[in-house]
């Protein structure tokens, strides 16, 4: 049996709040009872709303943010048992690309200064080394090595990201988190930047999670979905069975949401309404307040994640839902770019 990458379980993080001076705190879960694998290679999307917990669920898998309670382990070290040195080890083998990579990107520092630092941080080149190593994947991810005394104000934005993933890459890492990676820019550059990471990904020995709200892009990018909502993973499996077949109400909203380019092709599913709402949380299913298929057991009963089909989904009803219109969404773009 294959030893995971990366492992969860029950990982789950409470954000503590007050609303006022004398208010008693509250607190909202961000990633409630988490449980998943990752193998070596393996490409994971891992989608939802704005304030569904995935920057979160991302946090906690670098160590970033420490879990409320849960484990989370890499390479079969669970990260409290880590030491100072194997924290450090952690981070060579781990990288994080943020969302928005101007203000990822320090102003004052050149780009070759940037991409090489974390091999003098680490002590793994010397600076000459260092510099021929960033000019090396400044290449592979489709820029000049002229550009390494550019600042950041002196590049577009699809060439900053580009400099962020050479800097998350340049230490060869096994795991890299994808946070929003490709929402700070514009449609032609998404697809630029989709299409270099597809590549880097067939060169490298490379497993990642890819964080968005856009399953347009994501479906092109992983081989296995999670879509989370108010901190839950309500649905999981293959990115194909997903899509062809959705079991849960929010990722059929969800799908349903996404634009198709052929007119013949109507959206049946119904919107989803409203707002998240974290007070559904605490019990029922806490998508209910939203979902056009709610019945009174959807208020009182907490739907556990379940194997339905050929995926594992988080509600009553999964088994009577047909088939998604999503799968008729074909065009010719897509046809090229499926996985």
């Amino acid at each position: 049996m294959t030893t995971p990458l990366l492992q969860t379980r029950d990982l789950t993080k409470a954000f503590r709040h007050k609303t006022g001076f004398f208010a008693k705190s509250t607190s909202q879960l961000a990633a409630n009872s988490i449980t998943f694998e990752l193998l070596q290679r393996e490409r994971i999307g891992v989608v939802g709303e704005s304030g569904s917990g995935k920057s979160t669920l991302g946090r906690l898998l670098l160590g970033l943010t420490p879990p409320t309670s849960g484990d989370v382990w890499f390479e079969g070290v669970n990260h409290r048992d880590r030491s100072e040195q194997d924290w450090t080890k952690f981070r060579i083998r781990t990288s994080l690309v943020q969302q928005n990579p101007l203000s990822a990107l320090n102003p004052q520092m050149t780009i070759g200064q940037q991409i090489t630092e974390g091999l003098l941080v680490h002590r793994i080149a010397d600076r000459a080394g260092a510099y021929e190593r960033a000019a090396v994947i400044l290449e592979r991810v489709g820029l000049s090595s002229a550009m390494m005394g550019r600042y950041p104000h002196q590049m577009s934005g699809g060439q900053r990201q580009r400099v962020v993933i050479a800097r998350a890459l340049i230490l060869d890492p096994k795991l890299v988190i994808f946070d929003e990676a490709v929402s700070a820019l514009d449609v032609s550059v998404q697809a630029q930047v989709v299409a270099l990471l597809r590549s880097l990904w067939q060169e490298l020995d490379l497993a990642y999670v890819f964080i968005t709200h856009d399953l347009r892009i994501v479906r092109h990018l992983v081989d296995r979905i999670a879509v989370m909502y108010l901190g839950r993973v309500v649905e999981t499996g293959d990115i194909k069975s997903v899509y062809e077949w959705p079991r849960h109400p929010y990722t059929r909203a969800l799908l349903a949401s996404v634009p198709s380019m052929d007119p013949s092709v109507r959206n049946v599913e119904p919107p989803i309404k409203g707002e998240l709402d974290a007070t559904k949380t605490a019990q029922g299913c806490a998508f209910r307040s939203r979902c056009p298929f709610a019945i009174d057991r959807c208020s009182t009963e907490t739907p556990e994640l379940r194997t339905v089909g050929r995926q594992q989904a988080a509600c009553h009803r999964a088994e009577e839902f047909p088939r998604s219109i999503a799968s008729q969404i074909e065009t010719p773009q897509r046809k090229e770019l499926a996985l």
